[in-house]
Parts: C-alpha cells; sequence; structure tokens
C-alpha cells in the first residue's frame, strides 16, 4: 500500500514502542492497522475491513469507538498484550495539515491505572529482579495505589516473597531471564519483560530513589541496607516512566519489603487451607468468610494481610487491640461501617492523578472522599479509647482541599473535560458571564427559527447545527420558491436546502466565542484542582490508608463477634492449646452447634507430636485443617474459633494433605508429596508447626509406610529442628512409636458402631484406631451393594488369618539389625497369609513358618522354609529346596513375575496364589491321549536315560505339561480348560528359579517334576 502523511506518523509512532498494539486516535475511534488489526479483531471479536480494497496488499484495519475503549483494553491487556495510546494532541478543526499525535500512555499487565480496566479488590503489582549467587533483589509496585517496596531476599525466599505480591508482570535483566523464569518463581501466569541490565546497577538505583524522594540520604525510609533492592528499583522506575510519561507523582514514599517478621506460607498451605481460594468455590474460603469490608481500599488490605501474616508478637498484639475494639463495640461497628459505605476507592483516584490520566470524575472522587472523613473523624472521637485515638491522630486535616473541591467541582461531572460543565456555577464570575453568553445567543438562534418562518411564510423551516458546517437554517425543496434573498445556500441535500444569513453568522461567532473562552477558563480550573490535589497527595495517601485499616479491623471485629470467637493469647514460647477448637468454614456450613471442637497441646518438651488414627471420614484432615487455621488466623491479627487459644509464635505453617498431581510439569501425585514432604524436612525449624496427611499413600503399603515411619522418627529426633507436628495416617503399625518416642502421643478419632452402621463422632481422644471401616465409607459414598457384600467377605477372611507382630525397631546395632531382618520375614508371611488366593477355596494355608532368621547363623538360610506345596486339584507335591531362594542365585537373576522381594517373589509366584501375572498370557499347548500321563519330549528322553535338551523361556509356549482332569474342587474340567494347571506347574519349576529356562536348571527342574509324574 501507498504511504500517506498518516500512515508514516502511525509507523513512527509504533517504532516507539514495538513490541505493543498501538491504539491510533482518529475523531471518535481508536484505530489499529496491519498486524494490530488482525489481533484486536480475533481477541475482541471486531470487525476486520482494510483501506483501499480494491487495491493489491491492502492494509489491515479494525478500530473500536473511543467511548467504549476501557472494555476493550481490559480484554487485551488481562489475555497478556501491552497496548500504546496515541491521543489527538490538538482539535482537528484547529490542526494546520497533519493532526499531532503523540503515545500519552503504555498500558501493560502490571502497570494498568484505570479503575475501569482493574479489579476493585485486587493489588496489581509489577515486580524487578535483581538475581546474585544467592541472593536477589526485589522491588515491588502497585502503581494504581502509589504502593512502592524495595529489599533483597535469599533466593530460596523468593517463591514465598512473590506469593505475597501476586504480579502480573516482573522485569528481569537481560540475559538472566531464562535462569529464573525456569524456576518455581515464573508460575502464576505473569508476563516477563525483559529490562537493560545496565538500569539494574546498584549505585544507580539509590541515586534514582535519592533524586525521586528529594532526600540526601534514604535512612529515614526504614529501608535498612536492601543491597541488590536497590538496583532493582532503580531499573523499576525507569520502565515506569518510559511507560507512562510522567515522574510518577503517586509514588510518594518507599517502604521495605517486609515490615517486620512475617508468617511464611507457601502456594501448597495456603491451597490446602483454602485460604483465599477453595475448589468448592470461593464461598468456602477464609477470605469469603472474614470479608465484611465496605471499601475496595479495605478489600485489599485484607487480602494483602492473609497473603503476609505477621509473626512479630508487639504487631500481633496491637492488631488484635484494634480488631477487640469493633469486636466489643456494636454500636462502633454500625456507625463506622454506615461512614465507610459508599466511600470512593481514594487510593487508586489518586493513582490516576498522578498518571495525568485523571478525567473530571476522578478529581470528583477525591472530592466525595476527602467530604467524608470528618465524619469518620467525629466516630473515632465519639468512641474514644487507644485504639480509636490512634486512628484519629493519624487521620490528617484535609479539610482546605476538600472545601475548594468542593466549592469549585460541579455536582454532575463529565466524563471528559472537553464536555464542559465542570465547574460549579459561582466560582468563577468571568466564567459565569462567558456561559451566559453562550446560553443567550443559542436562545437567540433558537427565537431566529421563529422570527424567520414569520418573515418567509415557510412553515417547516428549521435552525440546525453540524460540526462541519455549524448552525443552518434547512428548507425543503417544495418550499424553495419562498427563500429571500439574503439567504446563503451553504449544502444542499437530497430533499432539502441548508442556508445561512448574515444574523445567524453573527449568532454562530458569539457562541463559538464564548464557547471557547468557557473552555479555556474551566480546562485552567481543572489543571489547577488536579495540582492541588497533587500537591496533597501524600496526605490524602496516609487517610487512605487510615480507611483502609478501618475497614480491615471493622470486618475482623464484625467476624469476630458474629461467629463467637475468642482473642488468643499470643506468647515467644512454642506452647499451642486450643480448648474446643472449630473449623471455621465447616462450622459455618453446618447447623448452629452441630460442628464437634476438638482440643490441642503441643509442647515441643512433652507432647511435641501427635500421631492420629481413625476412620475415613471421621475427620482426621478437618481437624489437621482446622488447627492450621486457627493458627493462621491468630497471626492476621483475627479472633479465633476456640473457647480459649494459647499460640506460642510460629514461622512457618507446614501442610502435606491431600493428593493431587503436575500432569503438565510431569509430577506424579506421589512424586509431588514426596516434594512436599522434602520441603518440610529441609526447612521447618523449632517454632514451625507440620500438619501432615497420610504420608506415603500413593505408594505401595511397605514402602509408605517406611517412609512414613522415618519421617516420624526424623521429626521427633532427627538431627535438625523438632516442629510442633500434627500427623495423620492410616498406617496403624506406627501407633508402636508411642512407647519408643517420648515426645509423641497416639490420638484416635472415635466412632461408635451400632450394630451394622458406624456413627462417626468426630471426637479426638487419647489412644490408637485398629480399622478404618473403608467398606462402610463406600457404602456411604454409593458403590453397589454386590461389591460391598463381596469386599466384606474378603475382609473377613483376611482378618481371620494371623496377623505378623509389628515391632519397633531395635536399641543397639545388633538388636536393630537382627529386628530389621525379622521385621522383613514377618512383612512376607503376612502377605502370603492375606494372599487373595486363599479365598478362591478351601485349601488351608499351606505355609509354615519356623521361626526367625539369625543373620548370624552359617548357612544363611532363609527367614522361613515351605513344607508342602500341594497342587490345585489336592495332589500332594514335595518339600521345596531351600536353595531355590539362595542369596546367590537371587542377586544373579532376575525375577520372572514383578511385586515383592526377590525372596518373596519366588515362593508367591510358586504358590499361584496372588492372581494373575505376566506368564498368564502364554498359550499353553494342547496336549493328547490320556491327560495325566501325557509327558512332553523331553521327559520321555529322560525317562530313557537320555539328557535333557533344555528348554526355552515358557513364553515362548512350547513346554507340554500333563493336564489335571479335575480343579482343586473336585470338579470335572471341561477339554483345554488346563491353561491355569499348566501355568501354575510351569511356575513351579521355571518361576521358583527365576524363569530364564537355562540348560543348567535342567536338573533341578527334573527334581521338583519327580513327583507330578509319579
Amino acid at each position: 500500500m501507498e504511504s500517506t502523511p498518516m500512515l508514516d506518523q502511525y509507523r513512527r509512532l509504533k517504532a516507539e514502542h514495538p513490541g505493543t498494539i498501538l491504539f491510533f486516535r482518529m475523531g471518535d475511534f481508536y484505530e489499529t492497522f496491519g498486524e494490530d488489526a488482525l489481533i484486536a479483531s480475533r481477541v475482541l471479536g471486531i470487525a476486520l475491513t482494510s483501506r483501499d480494497k480494491k487495491k493489491d496488499g491492502s492494509l489491515p484495519l479494525a478500530g473500536v469507538p473511543h467511548h467504549a475503549v476501557e472494555g476493550y483494553l481490559r480484554t487485551l491487556v488481562r489475555q497478556g498484550h501491552s497496548v500504546a495510546i496515541a491521543e489527538q494532541m490538538e482539535p482537528a478543526a484547529e490542526a494546520r495539515g497533519l493532526v499531532d499525535r503523540q503515545i500519552v500512555e503504555v498500558l501493560t499487565p502490571g502497570t494498568i491505572t484505570r479503575i475501569g480496566i482493574l479489579n476493585a479488590v485486587d493489588s496489581n503489582y509489577i515486580v524487578a529482579l535483581h538475581p546474585a549467587a544467592d541472593r536477589v533483589g526485589v522491588s515491588v509496585a502497585e502503581v494504581s495505589t502509589g504502593e512502592f517496596r524495595v529489599g533483597e531476599v535469599a533466593r530460596e525466599d523468593l517463591p514465598a516473597l512473590l506469593l505475597e505480591y501476586p504480579s502480573r508482570e516482573i522485569v528481569f535483566p537481560e540475559g538472566v531471564e531464562a535462569e529464573l523464569r525456569g524456576s518455581e518463581i515464573a508460575r502464576g501466569g505473569a508476563r516477563v519483560t525483559r529490562w537493560d541490565a545496565a538500569r539494574f546497577d546498584v549505585r544507580s538505583g539509590r541515586q534514582a530513589l535519592e533524586r525521586k524522594f528529594r532526600v540526601q540520604s534514604l535512612d529515614a525510609f526504614g529501608l535498612g541496607d536492601p543491597g541488590l533492592g536497590f538496583g532493582a528499583a532503580g531499573a523499576l522506575l525507569d520502565y515506569l516512566r518510559s511507560l507512562k510519561k510522567s515522574d510518577l507523582p503517586q509514588i510518594g514514599t518507599v517502604r521495605p519489603i517486609r515490615e517486620g517478621p512475617t508468617l511464611i506460607v507457601d502456594e501448597v498451605t495456603l491451597q490446602n487451607l483454602e485460604v483465599l481460594e477453595s475448589q468448592a468455590g470461593p464461598e468456602h474460603t477464609l477470605l469469603h468468610l472474614l470479608d465484611r469490608t465496605e471499601t475496595a481500599m479495605g478489600g485489599r488490605a485484607l487480602r494483602a494481610l492473609l497473603r503476609a501474616p505477621g509473626a512479630d508478637l508487639g504487631l500481633l498484639n496491637a492488631r488484635l487491640d484494634r480488631t477487640e475494639a469493633f469486636a466489643s463495640s456494636p454500636r462502633l461497628r454500625a456507625e463506622t461501617r454506615e461512614r465507610l459505605h459508599r466511600m470512593p476507592d481514594l487510593e487508586r483516584a489518586l493513582g490516576l492523578l498522578g498518571s495525568g490520566r485523571a478525567t473530571p470524575r476522578d478529581l470528583g472522587t477525591v472530592r466525595d472522599a476527602l467530604l467524608r472523613l470528618p465524619g469518620v473523624a467525629k466516630t473515632l472521637e465519639t468512641y474514644r479509647n487507644p485504639v480509636t485515638e490512634a486512628w484519629r491522630s493519624a487521620l490528617p486535616d484535609l479539610s482546605v482541599p476538600a472545601s475548594e473541591l468542593e466549592r469549585a467541582l460541579a455536582d454532575e461531572l463529565p466524563l471528559v473535560a472537553t464536555q464542559g460543565g465542570i465547574i460549579r456555577e459561582g466560582y468563577d464570575p468571568v466564567l459565569d458571564e462567558r456561559r451566559r453568553d453562550a446560553s443567550d445567543s443559542r436562545s437567540q438562534v433558537l427565537a431566529l427559527e421563529a422570527s424567520e418562518r414569520a418573515r418567509t411564510g415557510i412553515p417547516n423551516l428549521k435552525v440546525g447545527f453540524t460540526r462541519v458546517f455549524g448552525y443552518y437554517l434547512e428548507v425543503t425543496r417544495s418550499q424553495l420558491g419562498r427563500v429571500p434573498s439574503d439567504y446563503v445556500r451553504r449544502q444542499t441535500l437530497t430533499g432539502a436546502e441548508r442556508f445561512v444569513t448574515p444574523d445567524l453568522s453573527r449568532m454562530e461567532e458569539r457562541i463559538e466565542a464564548s464557547s471557547v473562552e468557557s473552555h479555556r477558563l474551566e480546562t485552567e480550573h481543572f489543571q489547577r484542582l488536579r495540582d492541588l490535589a497533587t500537591r496533597e497527595m501524600s496526605r490524602i495517601q496516609s487517610a487512605a490508608r487510615v480507611l483502609a485499616a478501618l475497614d480491615l479491623h471493622l470486618a475482623l471485629g464484625e467476624c469476630a463477634a458474629r461467629e463467637r470467637w475468642v482473642r488468643p493469647v499470643l506468647a515467644e514460647d512454642r506452647e499451642l492449646r486450643l480448648v474446643a477448637s472449630r473449623h471455621p468454614m465447616v462450622e459455618r456450613s453446618l447447623e448452629p452447634g452441630a460442628f464437634q471442637p476438638n482440643d490441642v497441646a503441643l509442647d515441643p518438651d512433652e507432647e511435641q507430636i501427635w500421631l492420629i488414627t481413625g476412620p475415613n471420614m471421621g475427620g482426621k484432615s478437618t481437624f489437621l485443617r482446622q488447627v492450621g487455621l486457627v493458627v493462621y488466623l491468630a497471626h492476621v491479627g483475627s479472633f479465633v474459633p476456640c473457647t480459649t487459644a494459647k499460640i506460642g509464635l510460629v514461622d512457618r505453617i507446614f501442610t502435606r494433605v491431600g493428593a493431587s498431581d503436575q500432569i503438565a510439569r510431569g509430577a506424579s501425585t506421589f512424586f509431588v508429596e514426596m516434594q512436599e514432604t522434602a520441603t518440610i524436612l529441609r526447612q521447618a525449624s523449632d517454632r514451625s508447626l507440620v500438619l501432615l496427611d497420610e504420608v506415603g499413600r500413593g505408594t505401595s503399603t511397605y514402602d509408605g509406610l517406611s517412609l512414613a515411619w522415618a519421617v516420624t522418627e526424623t521429626l521427633h529426633d532427627g538431627p535438625g529442628p523438632r516442629p510442633r507436628t500434627l500427623f495423620a495416617t492410616h498406617y496403624h503399625e506406627l501407633t508402636d512409636l508411642e512407647s519408643k518416642l517420648p515426645r509423641l502421643r497416639n490420638r484416635t478419632v472415635r466412632v461408635e458402631e451400632r450394630g451394622h452402621e458406624i456413627v462417626f463422632l468426630h471426637a479426638l481422644a487419647p489412644g490408637r484406631a485398629d480399622r478404618s471401616y473403608g467398606i462402610h465409607v463406600a457404602k456411604l459414598a454409593g458403590v453397589p451393594e454386590s461389591v460391598l457384600s463381596r469386599a466384606r467377605e474378603i475382609l473377613a477372611r483376611l482378618e481371620a488369618g494371623d496377623r505378623a507382630p509389628q515391632e519397633p525397631p531395635g536399641t543397639d546395632e545388633a538388636g536393630s539389625k537382627r529386628d530389621d531382618e525379622a521385621r522383613n520375614a514377618s512383612a512376607v508371611a503376612q502377605r502370603l497369609r492375606r494372599s487373595p488366593g486363599n479365598i478362591d477355596g478351601p485349601t488351608p494355608n499351606p505355609y509354615s513358618f519356623r521361626g526367625r532368621h539369625d543373620p548370624r547363623s552359617a548357612d544363611r538360610s532363609p527367614p522361613f522354609t515351605i513344607e508342602e506345596l500341594p497342587f490345585r486339584d489336592g495332589s500332594p507335591g514335595r518339600p521345596m529346596d531351600k536353595g531355590c531362594f539362595s542369596p546367590a542365585r537371587r542377586l544373579r537373576r532376575r525375577s520372572a513375575c514383578r511385586g515383592g522381594s526377590t525372596r518373596e517373589r519366588g515362593a508367591l509366584h510358586a504358590s499361584h496364589r496372588f492372581g494373575p501375572c505376566r506368564h498368564d498370557r502364554i498359550r499353553p499347548e494342547r496336549v493328547s491321549g490320556d491327560p495325566g500321563r501325557q509327558l512332553s519330549n523331553d521327559d520321555s528322553r529322560r525317562a530313557q536315560g537320555k539328557p535333557s535338551r533344555g528348554r526355552p523361556h515358557p513364553r515362548q509356549g512350547t513346554r507340554r505339561f500333563p493336564r489335571a482332569d479335575r480343579d482343586h474342587r473336585g470338579n470335572e474340567r471341561e477339554p483345554g480348560v488346563h491353561r491355569r494347571e499348566a501355568h501354575r506347574r510351569r511356575c513351579l519349576h521355571v518361576g521358583l528359579h527365576q524363569g530364564s529356562g537355562r540348560r543348567h536348571h535342567a536338573d533341578r527342574r527334573d527334581a521338583h517334576l519327580a513327583p507330578l509324574h509319579a
């Protein structure tokens, strides 16, 4: 397409911000061209057209109306696009040639200031990171409110910090972005922006902050020594200035990244405790329960506090004092709520003022908020106490700017300044006179219409106005013969002609002059009032922070009074004692009084670990979560759902609750579980609270039990810290640890058995559980009765067998090793006795276990021997050769069947009592003749005294075996139904030798087959 001056201007502006979508103002529309138009059309669903459609290579074009632009901008930015906005810097009518256009703002996901695009109660953070070897400089900004922070953290603490400041955009130095993006810190969908690495210089960053806040030293801000944080802060300021085209006056101060110690929680804990989000929906979160705020400022403050609870005793007690002030006074709550109701979002209105994008309505928002401040101050004075006095003294006196804004601004303000009507009548006499002149001239124009109808006799003559032609007199074609000679034709239409007269032209000139002067005066006043608010911005921001804190603690006090919570006693020790603790969200969903409360008493010196057993659906997981939530609420500064509560300060809450996988990251459920457990073992301190639920359940029973056992021992007396721990499990064997670990106590969730029904009491008591009542829970879940009946039958037969004892580890080196060997033998015995094969028929368990294996014995015999191995049809076998299980052979050869230890696999496979294995896929060869006497070729060769030829692996399907004519129940077999028996016998003489079929096994195999052919 041929170039034009307008397109050249577009391309020049586009080159200033090449990575953005350029919204190019043309009259009443914002237009996009080329690739931008294609993206806008696809994302926004708007029509795509083109300039010069008849020519080849036409330029795509898509536009949106200026009055609805914020909705389109919101859609683009929320999908991760950046948008540059080019405005007309002069009226088109006054332009000499091409209208001047400039980019006035660039919107990125982390730099939005327009209220119509932002979520009212969510902060919109942008973060700059300056990484080094093991430290990271961090700077955080919320451009819409003016919040700005700087600091430095250890690299391993960065993910937790980014949870406190959930960012929509992260700025990295060029060259290191890939390194950090590949780690956990880039999760959450934040847009990644690369910025010149030279802008992250620490010294330059410090100087940039000193210039920004006009100080010689930053010591007064209480930043300490943020080190690398200065580099991040300098780069972030530079980046924001390049986008906002201003010096960011809304950023009036800088604060440390963390103001005092905080309770650190990771993403897993926030999810498990359902603090901000829940899979059941937002109404099931702690945020939903607490959020009774009246203002957007208070809503953002509550969410920020829930992401970063405190861990400083003095700060927490001060927060509890404020919460108690509202919880104990219904009248204070009611009056404060009335004062804050419909309070405008003062913080974000100030952000718009600072960006230079404030409209008359934004300035009106500041006015309305300032006018409400005296009422808030009066309420605080009425209900005077130390807390309200502190708030009252922190609330600045802004009566002067409030009075000026009230006197100057009209009650109903226009959306844009060019529409006029900003300044109240009576504020400026000169402006009032110009408005009267314009109004009088318009009245004269209307009167002219009546007089001209009378003079010309044209009954349908009318006066109109267009932006292009101004005022005119319109006459239809049928009346053109009556038009006087002093009428001057302006425009010809299909059915009418438009004219002007000298009088009408003079009136139009007076109206235009008065309107231009009025617009100039209003613009001057509006700019002066914006400057007034900008000069007072620091004090107005202080007032906004007081309002947010008032609203936050009003919500906490309201919740405490409504739910009948109590104030916790916080202490520096590590004791945790809760009486009648309750789960805040679960209790809320039940009928009053229906929730079963429970006590907690953890003391690192006496009862460090509670091991909790009990049935499914008994309430173990709920109990763990409720303890975590009670501790969490106390560190927020809230009252807690208990009768009494004493809580030693906690530095971190760790949770390993629930099951989930992360398929996109290639992590199975068990892998995720072990990751979370590893984090706990590596990062927990003496002040931490650890909540573990079903550790080890994602793998095999014995692997899981071993891991759970080892984790418990490590938390109790490992080389690291000893955190307060609640451990819920279905591994009932772990309860034996109570006799070995002095600071571990068993607790169980009580149930009552009433006939065939089970009643879950949800009450915690000392002791241990020996059943999980899983079949009953399956019934409640709607599992078919046929399945339940079969499950009960299997369970009864499994429980009828002897259970091998589970002994705790030995205390000395030799005893520990001996106990380990005995426990291994016991595990094998237990699996054999519980084998599903024993359920299929009345055949008794044929195994006996002759004591325990002594590892010091010379022959290294296995821990048990198999006396007799009968066939399914009842025919006797012969004693097994212990050499089948020799350690050397077990190490030398791989097993043909999977599952269990190598020693165990041979016996289990030989017994054929664990159901199908991979040999079941073999298609056995049929045999003919006498089914009880037919032998294979190799068997015949041995009967003739000839050597065996050896046999291939049984999966090759060439080995022939005799078949029995009756099964183990004595029922006659159908022809060809010898597959299972043939397979069992194949496993007998091949599986025991680990199934390779090599020749050197032939003699031993012959020995085993001898009784079969007798």
